[in-house]
């Protein structure tokens, strides 16, 4: 389904700040609240989002008054002064140390967001009959999401002014309502938020039965390596004179001060054909994963692949052959096609577990290592089988060294001028990157209401929009899917497959009637 939905169907009607419920644990972190290194190598520039919307089971009798207003907006302001009180840091603002370059958060106190917005649209407009269950996708969302989320500067200037965290409820004319939720990516990744967002659901459950409720589990909010001075000296030594793979410093200037961050390669392709990227959604089901899964294996046995790697490198290839077959009808020479891309692929892996860096399992920071296969042969990605595609990508994920990971982190965090760090990847011309985000269990434990049989309201879709930050040539965000809610009934699929997998996939426009005319790949298609 390509993008549709205009922005100008929402309105934003009122602007509310958010504080902790207990003001004093605002006062109690000290002037300034450091990240750590997994933080230091997150784009200030780039938030984290998603948008949540839900049917209203009472739509007949919903009113913005009224007892059957679900996600009802004082109950929803006091949840999220309530999370704040096990986030307190989040109603900073962002800073950037003077002296190290490194990220911190300052002026803690000042607030987190929450806008109220509505919507002229009903729920059922966003569907179409001849769309499978009628599903609402991101794409027909208003502005394909962006305009359900807070705005967003993705200036120096605006991510240091602006809230860290803010929500945005809209209400549409049928009574369902959209939650739109955003962080700055650089305090805490896919898997910190959505429990930042199952948190907020706990939290709104309970409120009925206690005004202060407790949540079962709390979030550790202190960053791994935040205070990298107070490692033993032999340690600190081991590190500063570690020789990274992943990491590099850049020689020092004045553009580079001005621009905190890290850094990445880039360079110029010979490649000139431009065009707006846009974005589609794909679903594929148990049985096609299965499929593709059995595709991506090795014939012979000699090796094992993951769903993961099994879509991961389908996606890759595709991709790139489209990008070949444009190369080729803009008339490029075949013995140039292969310098006109930087073939690398861009993954990453969740350092929580115990036989990661054994991080507590409810960690909120960023606790992602980067996972990079630098670059594949034209050949392999043009002419050769999906198995030795997916093998080199599953090379790259077991031979991942978490002790390695460590020793780079630690290099990290002591370095004294953290805009000097560069990641050695070029994210230009031609690259593929993919999140998997659907680990997260996106459709579970954020019900907020009950109907009148007192079974949750669960979200019709769970995404995050379009924006264009997110319209990045050859990203694939893969996600979870409504039928983790309920694949146990007798109408779903046999456990055996694995739940069914949206991908969110942005990618030039020119790129799309190429794919198009692949009668698999079209399939795929929502």
């Amino acid at each position: 389904m390509a993008e549709n939905g205009r922005p100008e169907d929402v309105q934003i009607i009122e602007q509310l700040p958010i504080h902790c419920a207990d003001r004093t644990l605002e006062t109690g972190l000290g002037p300034n609240w450091p990240l750590g290194p997994f933080d230091h190598l997150v784009f200030p520039s780039v938030p984290i989002e998603v948008v949540l919307v839900y049917e209203n089971p009472h739509a007949n009798l919903a009113s913005p008054s009224s007892p059957h207003e679900i996600l009802q907006l004082p109950k929803l302001q006091q949840a999220l002064s309530r999370l704040l009180d096990y986030n307190p840091h989040l109603t900073g603002r962002l800073q950037f140390n003077h002296d190290s370059r490194a990220a911190e958060i300052s002026h803690i106190g000042t607030g987190a967001e929450l806008l109220v917005a509505q919507c002229a649209l009903q729920l059922r407009d966003l569907t179409t009959p001849d769309r499978a269950n009628g599903r609402i996708l991101v794409t027909s969302l208003p502005d394909c999401g962006n305009a359900l989320t807070p705005p967003f500067d993705p200036t120096i200037e605006g991510i240091c002014r602006d809230p860290i965290f803010a929500v945005q409820r809209t209400r549409f004319s049928c009574g369902g309502v959209a939650l739109g939720i955003r962080l700055h990516h650089i305090v805490c990744d896919a898997s910190g938020f959505f429990h930042l967002v199952k948190d907020l659901a706990e939290i709104y459950r309970n409120l009925t039965g206690s005004e202060n409720p407790v949540l079962l589990s709390a979030p550790e909010i202190r960053s791994y390596l935040r205070h990298p001075n107070l490692m033993p000296d032999d340690e600190q030594q081991e590190a500063i004179e570690f020789e990274p793979s992943i990491f590099c410093l850049n020689e020092s200037n004045d553009t580079e001060q001005s621009n905190p961050g890290p850094k990445t390669e880039v360079s110029d392709t010979p490649s000139k054909i431009t065009g707006k990227v846009t974005g589609r959604v794909l679903r594929f089901t148990g049985s096609q994963l299965k499929h593709l899964k059995e595709l991506a294996t090795n014939p012979e046995g000699a090796s094992w692949i993951s769903t993961f790697e099994a879509l991961s490198a389908y996606l890759y290839q595709q991709v790139y052959r489209a990008r070949v077959h444009l190369m080729k009808s803009h008339g490029v020479p075949s013995s140039e096609i292969a310098s006109c891309f930087s073939r690398g692929f861009w993954g990453s892996i969740d350092l929580r577990g115990p036989t990661r860096l054994n991080l507590p399992e409810r960690y909120f920071p960023n606790a992602v290592a980067p996972l990079i296969l630098s670059e594949s042969s034209h050949e392999l990605l043009a002419d050769g089988p999906l198995s030795q595609v997916a093998a080199a990508l599953h090379t790259v994920v077991r031979a991942f060294d978490p002790k390695k990971m460590d020793k780079e982190m630690k290099w990290v965090a002591l370095q004294p001028d953290k805009s000097r760090i560069k990641v050695k990847f070029n994210f230009s011309g031609g690259n593929f990157t993919v999140s998997q985000w659907s680990k997260h269990d996106m459709y579970t434990g954020v019900d907020f209401d009950a109907d009148e049989n007192k079974s949750p309201v669960h979200p019709a879709l769970v995404s995050p929009p379009l924006t264009e930050i997110s319209r990045v040539d050859g990203l694939a965000l893969i996600l979870s899917t409504e039928e983790q809610l309920n694949r146990n009934t007798k109408h779903e699929e046999s456990p055996e497959l694995p739940c069914s997998i949206d991908v969110n996939l942005t990618l030039m426009e020119h790129l799309w009637p190429i794919l198009d005319a692949d009668e698999e790949f079209r399939q795929y298609c929502c």
